[in-house]
């Protein structure tokens, strides 16, 4: 049974609809007439494989080793409905994204822990990986940016815990829907996809967060062969082949990434200091540093549970942040400057520093 995605759910209640949002983790949707693209042919029955081959394209792989699915949270089900049976283990990062958890759960596996620590800046360390492993682990998934700190995963990193599982027959997922931010591909080519670096790893990811295209779900699994037909199999038993109009669209979205990098760049740029100088002047604070990206894990140590806090700056002043209790760090909140242009991302700031209090 799948559980209720408590995230997700408190989410829904308040992204969207408060003055300065500085909880969003997404670059602002672009709407289709801004694109400067012709309307796709949404009969074109060449379309699905189109997608598969303009997917492949972009992350530097064969058309052999993708699934095309309906955004990152559909690749992560369909990868881990190839992976996993009930009773199977998975091990997941911590603090961490609830649904990777919560998808596992529902098809039945048993979901453990090992941590990214703060007093590590949040890195991955391969040897605590190998100590939580189990006769029973059948993946280790992380995510890079890492959510919610956007803390990079290094190669060498993946390529550790690559062998770690292998060494189990077990599989390394990489949740990478973010990674591009660490260096916008204005070529349209991806070309660090997680895939590439060992046999047994899957990368999953979408056009939703890096590119503002989060409504058009243009998502996919990346794999060894062996994962991408059961992923496929999974794909047909639940929804039965992708929405014809669906793949016709995410084509025509490939043939235009270079500008939306470009505008993904221009809408970021300066505000990383602005969170920056902004956490340095509260008492007591700590935040993640990230190199790139659009958030970072801001930590106000001896606060307890921020929850409240965080509802009631929403309520009281308009501005919300992404509540790390959701993440597994009550102490902390998510930062994102993603929404707010630099003058409205300094006054939600303004706004938001009696939590801090």
């Amino acid at each position: 049974m799948f559980a209720p995605t408590r995230y997700l759910a408190w989410a829904m209640q308040f992204y969207g609809k408060v003055p300065y949002d500085l909880a969003s983790s997404g670059i602002p949707l672009v709407k289709w007439a801004e694109l400067g693209v012709e309307t796709p042919d949404i009969d074109d029955l060449g379309a699905f494989q189109a997608l598969k081959s303009a997917i492949a394209t972009y992350n530097d792989v064969s058309p052999r080793e993708v699934t095309p699915a309906l955004g990152t949270s559909q690749a992560v089900f369909l990868a881990y409905a190839a992976m996993l049976s009930p009773g199977d283990e998975l091990l997941v990062e911590h603090p961490g994204y609830e649904p990777l958890t919560r998808a596992a759960e529902g098809l039945g596996a048993t979901v453990r822990t090992f941590e990214r620590r703060a007093a590590d800046g949040f890195r991955v360390v391969p040897e605590r990986v190998a100590a939580a492993m189990g006769p029973r682990t059948r993946a280790i998934v992380v995510t890079t940016l890492h959510n919610p700190t956007g803390v990079a995963l290094d190669d060498e990193t993946v390529r550790e815990l690559a062998a770690i599982a292998d060494a189990r027959g077990a599989y390394v997922l990489v949740d990478e829907v973010y990674a591009p931010f660490d260096d916008l591909p204005e070529s349209g080519v991806f070309t660090r996809s997680a895939r590439k670096l060992a046999k047994n790893v899957v990368a999953v990811s979408s056009l939703t967060k890096c590119y503002g295209l989060g409504m058009y779900r243009i998502g996919w699994v990346l794999g060894p062969e062996e994962i991408i037909q059961r992923a496929e199999a999974a794909a047909v038993a639940t929804f039965g082949h992708m929405p014809l109009a669906h793949a016709s669209y995410g084509v025509a979205a490939f043939g235009v990434i270079g500008p939306l990098a470009k505008r993904a760049k221009a809408l970021l740029t300066g505000k990383r200091a602005i969170a920056e100088r902004w956490v340095a002047s509260l008492p007591n604070a700590t935040w993640s540093a990230p190199r790139a990206g659009l958030f970072g894990l801001v930590t106000l140590p001896g606060r307890g549970d921020l929850l409240p806090r965080i509802e009631a700056r929403a309520r009281e002043a308009g501005v919300l942040v992404g509540a790390g209790s959701f993440f597994g760090a009550p102490e902390s909140f998510r930062l994102s400057w993603a929404t707010c242009d630099a003058e409205r991302f300094d006054e939600g700031l303004r706004r938001l520093a009696p939590l801090a209090s």
